[in-house]
């Protein structure tokens, strides 16, 4: 994952120096100039190496300090996805069948239950005859 990177530098300053230019000779505020652009640009190099070396602990921190803390929450109007024609899928289908046959066998059972509590206390308390 840390593999160093070739410099995309192919020439230096010294480099370009210490070549005669086919033209003529560099003027010293070429050289000033080229030599003030080298430092720049060994500056940014430091600046961006420093700030790559520094990426995995702001992002440590980052990931520590959010970690309590909740998303969004989600809007209770949004739709589901649907398919494009607007059919929900078999297997989407089956499952909020099977949910809802569930739910009214609970319901069922929670009456069934109700219904024989109060026929045994009817029985003992004579509500009705």
């Amino acid at each position: 994952m840390n593999k160093k990177v070739r410099a995309s530098r192919s020439r230096y300053v010294s480099d370009l120096l210490a070549e005669p230019l086919p033209s003529a000779k560099p003027t010293k505020s070429r050289i000033r100039q080229l030599e003030s652009r080298s430092r720049e640009l060994d500056d940014e190099i430091t600046r961006l190496e420093c700030s790559i070396a520094a990426a995995p602990v702001a992002m440590r921190q980052r990931r520590l300090a959010t970690r309590n803390t909740l998303p969004a929450p989600e809007p209770t109007f949004s739709r589901t996805k649907r398919t494009a024609n607007g059919r929900v899928p078999q297997v989407q289908r089956r499952a909020r069948r099977n949910a809802r046959m569930g739910k009214l066998v609970e319901l069922l059972v929670v009456f069934g239950v109700l219904a024989a509590a109060l026929g045994w206390m009817n029985q003992w308390l004579h509500w009705w005859n």
